[in-house]
């Protein structure tokens, strides 16, 4: 079924010009197999299509709010993502995921906290051991990784509110509760103490968080995004651990060489590497190499 094959709509089904009729099921479908090639702009239409057959559909006005944040069409995902909400409030955790991600403070922590309550509640109730891979090992990542963003908005826009350091560690120790292999929740642990000035209990997370990860095959689903592992760099050299920075750097290197950042964090890297060497020859080959980057 292609975009112009569309020729007629009524209530519960599009014809095309073939004379096939395709319900809103058949829509979902589709709209999926064009979010997997990422062609969001043929997805948005028949997600249009399908909305305008079922307008309070809260699968379709998911995956709309979904091809919308992909299109930068923030306005109009979020008011499809509230009417969702409005539909059905206490079930469904993804729509009030996708909300945090569009409000900022404290807007943020409330939609994140209600997706957070809905996933325990899942979380909670199912009976199957956490294997790694497991649906339940999956979603206690899903609930991990929330508590990691509630806790960077603490971090940041909510830094003055006078509950802000609890928080944290609130959020914190309920994330280690539930996935204490996130090497997310020991990165930003690092990152709490560092903010406290207890650089050696940051230095100890940081050597948690990486002894998860880095002996692991590239490719592997627990190993932090690419943009978590820059923040990682940016910690170690902070903390003046700038031979596994560098470590960290070249397997990023290898991913994908044409980021920004990690050239400048190279070049910062061997900079203050210069700046901290009491030998001579390395200080002018540190800086050097600062240069070159």
């Amino acid at each position: 079924m292609m975009q112009e094959d569309i020729i007629d709509t009524n209530k519960n089904n599009v014809t095309t010009n073939n004379g096939v009729s395709y319900n809103v099921s058949d829509l979902l479908t589709k709209i999926s197999s064009l979010i997997d090639t990422c062609d969001y702009q043929l997805a948005l239409q028949f997600a249009k299509r399908a909305i305008s057959m079922e307008k309070d559909n809260l699968q379709v006005l998911e995956i709309l709010g979904m091809v919308e944040i992909e299109l930068g069409m923030f306005d109009e995902a979020r008011e499809h993502f509230s009417k969702a909400i409005s539909i059905n409030p206490d079930q469904g955790y993804s729509k009030y995921m996708y909300m945090g991600q569009l409000s900022e403070s404290l807007e943020a922590i409330s939609c994140f906290q209600k997706g957070v309550d809905l996933m325990i509640l899942e979380y909670t109730s199912t009976a199957t051991k956490i294997d790694e891979g497991s649906d339940k090992h999956q979603l206690g990542r899903k609930i991990s990784s929330a508590l990691c963003s509630m806790t960077e908005i603490y971090l940041t826009d909510c830094c003055f509110e006078e509950d802000a350091e609890q928080k944290c560690e609130e959020y914190l120790s309920k994330s280690l509760e539930i996935d204490p292999s996130n090497p997310e929740v020991y990165q930003l642990l690092a990152s709490v103490r560092l903010s406290q000035q207890r650089n050696d209990d940051a230095k100890i997370n940081l050597e948690k968080s990486l002894n998860l990860w880095i002996n692991l095959d590239p490719g592997h689903p627990s190993i932090p995004s690419y943009e978590l592992r820059i923040s990682l760099v940016k910690l170690l050299i902070e903390l003046s651990q700038y031979t596994q920075a560098l470590n960290i750097l070249e397997i990023l290197q290898k991913e994908d060489d044409e980021i920004l950042d990690l050239w400048y964090l190279y070049g910062w890297c061997y900079f203050l590497m210069g700046q901290d060497s009491q030998n001579e020859q390395d200080h002018l080959t540190y800086l050097d190499d600062a240069r070159f980057q």
